[in-house]
C-alpha cells in the first residue's frame, strides 16, 4: 500500500491510487459494485485532472501578470530615461497600465473558478470511496452533480424563473 503514498499528488489522483488497490481493482475477483464505484472514480478523475491542468495555466498567467502589475510603474519610469530617443508612453498610457491589471483579475479569477470546481470533483470522489450508499443510489446522486456542473450557467433558465411567493400561507 505504500506506493500510493507520494506528497506530488493530487488529492483527485491519491484517491483514485486508493480506490483501485483497495477495490482490488486488477485482480479478476473485483464486484461489481466496486468496478462501478471505480468507474465513478475515474470518470470524477478525468474531470478533476482537467481542472488542476486549467489552475496550472491560469496560475501562472496570473502569476505573471501580478508581477507585470506590480512592476509596471517601474518600467513606465524607466522607459522614460532610455537613452535612444524612445520616450516610453506606450508604458506610460492609463490604457494599457488599466488592460494589464483588468487580465491579471481574469486570470485570477479563471484560477478561482476552476479550483473550486477541482475541490468539488475531489470531494465527490470522496463521498463515492467512503459512502456506504447502495450503488445505484450513489449513481443516481453523483450522476445529477455531473450533469449539473456540466450544465453550466444557462442564461433562459435564470430569466424564465417565476419569483418565488415568499407570503406566508
Amino acid at each position: 500500500m505504500k506506493s500510493i503514498w507520494s506528497p506530488n499528488k493530487t488529492s483527485a489522483r491519491l484517491l483514485v491510487d486508493f480506490a483501485a488497490k483497495n477495490w482490488n481493482i486488477e485482480n479478476d475477483d473485483v464486484t461489481d459494485d466496486n468496478l462501478y464505484r471505480f468507474l465513478m472514480v475515474s470518470d470524477l478523475y478525468i474531470k478533476a485532472r482537467s481542472y488542476a491542468i486549467i489552475n496550472k495555466l491560469s496560475f501562472l498567467v496570473a502569476l505573471l501578470m501580478g508581477v507585470a502589475v506590480l512592476v509596471w510603474p517601474s518600467i513606465a519610469f524607466i522607459s522614460t530615461k532610455l537613452p535612444f530617443g524612445f520616450t516610453g508612453e506606450v508604458f506610460q498610457s492609463a490604457v494599457i497600465q488599466t488592460t494589464v491589471t483588468s487580465f491579471a483579475g481574469l486570470a485570477f479569477a479563471i484560477y478561482n473558478n476552476y479550483k473550486k470546481r477541482q475541490m468539488y470533483m475531489e470531494n465527490l470522489m470522496r463521498y463515492v470511496i467512503f459512502s456506504n450508499d447502495p450503488i445505484a443510489a450513489l449513481m443516481d446522486k453523483i450522476l445529477k452533480e455531473m450533469e449539473r456542473i456540466d450544465n453550466g450557467f444557462v442564461f433562459s433558465e435564470s430569466t424564465e424563473k417565476k419569483p418565488k411567493d415568499d407570503k406566508p400561507d
